[in-house]
């Protein structure tokens, strides 16, 4: 065995198992007829078709299954043990979630067999893998933007169940086909019902719980605040009434605005199965209460009553709600100096506002940065903060790989609900590499290994990329890769 094989085999793996454990012997060879011994603690009828279908799509192999023995007490669901040997594969997990992320390992670990032109077998080296997840939530938030082609969004879900992400919200900037209000989205730019609907179910199919986003404070534009762009507006000026008067929030003093909004968000719900989260966003209202009916009411006792209307409706449907955390805590509180996210405005007077909410609200608190002072590690005071309130917390970080880190040390080390890693417009080339590497393991793994190279990153994270590509059946240039073309426009060669 060469010195570092392990870690060469092991630096494959995103995020990385718990425990892996190189052994002596020939690889396995997947094939048809491959022995695999299966036992699962939960979801036991739906294991086995499961495995069949993961063996079919990921190495072209029917396996041979037989029952396997459970031995020590149950795994938790996402849960696994892998022994591969020179003969066969022995998998034990807690549940189906477990039997997908086992075989996702073992598919980052596979090599084509070698010393052919063409290969028509995978090979395996002999090993045993404990593995089981850090935090319950492990989740990706993307931008499903009007410039956003369906192709990449399925790219993406495929690539969060692949690094074991079991959570995706989906934010529709202006794209969602509404039945109930055609006009609250781009009438020339809405994805078809039906690539949407398959984006459901083939979530559901990769094992993610597909989350809906919808803004139902700021953000109301449904587009970014620097294109100066409004999905409503722009073509129905008539609908100004329903926002505040630069478009930017909703008007809540409207008695109409709740009636579309409440339409709106069953209608978002229903269309994404009833899922058991829905996310209201609550951010950057900047100009909250600034029409000239707002104005004369008390904008906290304002944006309660509509924060309550609204968790109570989706309690009623069976959902929790999700916010950004940032509008309940004051932009000058000396508390949160530093680089810490608090966009509150003194004249809003929300600073004692989650003093008055139900606390199975999950605030999710985006901090974006890596506010280290003097070299020491960010003290992350809203988190901590919220906490200390009681709230279930996601702890959601950009695209800044120290800030990642440290924040899913935060998350891991307090024992808070989880990570929900955003990617906003960075859903292409080196961002989103460094984006789900980091998300993933800081999610995943219990002690996370950070001693990969930038390099090693880069070319596991084109390689799966390209599994997902294989999934898909991808047979146009822009729609390989993790970016649809490599050069930027302006520099293309004169043809």
């Amino acid at each position: 065995m060469l010195p570092d094989e392990s870690r060469i085999l092991r630096d494959r793996l995103v995020p990385a198992p718990a425990q892996f454990h190189l052994a002596s012997g020939n690889p396995l060879r997947i094939q048809d007829d491959c022995e695999v011994s299966l036992c699962t603690d939960s979801d036991a009828a739906e294991s086995p078709a499961e495995t069949r279908r993961l063996f079919k799509t990921y190495w072209g192999a029917r396996p041979k299954l037989r029952p396997g023995a459970p031995s020590g007490a149950p795994l938790e669901k996402e849960a696994y043990r892998l022994e591969v040997k020179p003969d066969g594969i022995v998998l034990r997990s807690g549940g189906l979630a477990g039997v997908r992320h086992a075989l996702s390992t073992l598919r980052q670990l596979a090599e084509a067999e070698r010393g052919v032109e063409k290969h028509a077998h995978y090979l395996l080296a002999p090993c045993r893998i404990e593995d089981a997840p850090a935090l319950p939530f492990r989740g990706v938030h993307l931008c499903f933007f009007p410039e956003t082609e369906v192709f990449e969004i399925e790219k993406n879900l495929r690539l969060a169940a692949q690094y074991k992400f079991n959570h995706v919200v989906l934010e529709c900037w202006g794209i969602f086909p509404w039945k109930s209000h055609p006009d609250f989205s781009w009438a020339d730019r809405r994805v078809s019902r039906s690539d949407l609907a398959r984006l459901v179910r083939l979530a559901g199919e990769l094992g993610l719980t597909l989350i809906p986003q919808f803004n139902l404070l700021g953000h109301a534009s449904a587009s970014r605040a620097m294109a100066g762009k409004h999905a409503i507006l722009d073509f129905k000026p008539s609908l100004q009434s329903l926002f505040e008067p630069d478009g930017w929030s909703w008007c809540l003093t409207n008695g109409r605005t709740r009636g579309i909004l409440t339409d709106l968000v069953v209608e978002l719900h229903e269309f994404f199965g009833r899922p058991p989260y829905f996310h209201i966003g609550f951010d950057e209202a900047d100009n909250l209460g600034t029409c000239a009916a707002c104005r004369k009411r008390e904008s906290k006792a304002l944006v309660k009553e509509h924060l309550l209307y609204f968790h109570g409706l989706l309690a009623s449907r069976g959902a929790k709600t999700i916010l950004w955390h940032d509008m309940l805590v004051q932009n000058d509180d000396p508390r949160w100096k530093g680089g810490y996210t608090a966009c509150g405005l003194p004249e809003q007077g929300l600073s004692e506002l989650h003093r008055e909410l139900p606390k199975d609200l999950i605030l999710a608190d985006w901090q974006y940065d890596y506010p280290s002072k003097d070299g020491a590690e960010p003290s992350w005071p809203t988190t901590r903060f919220f906490k200390e309130q009681g709230f279930p917390l996601l702890v959601c970080p950009w695209d800044n790989a120290k800030g990642i880190r440290s924040l899913g040390e935060l998350a891991r080390k307090e024992g808070l609900f989880g990570l929900l890693a955003t990617t906003w417009h960075h859903q292409h080339d080196e961002e989103l590499c460094r984006i789900y590497h980091h998300a993933a393991k800081a999610s995943w793994e219990k002690e996370p290994d950070w001693s990969t190279s930038h390099l090693v990153q880069r070319l596991m994270f084109a390689h799966h990329q390209r599994l997902t590509g294989w999934d898909m059946g991808v047979k146009h240039y822009r729609k390989t890769g993790s970016a649809q073309y490599q050069l930027p426009q302006h520099t293309w060669p004169s043809r």
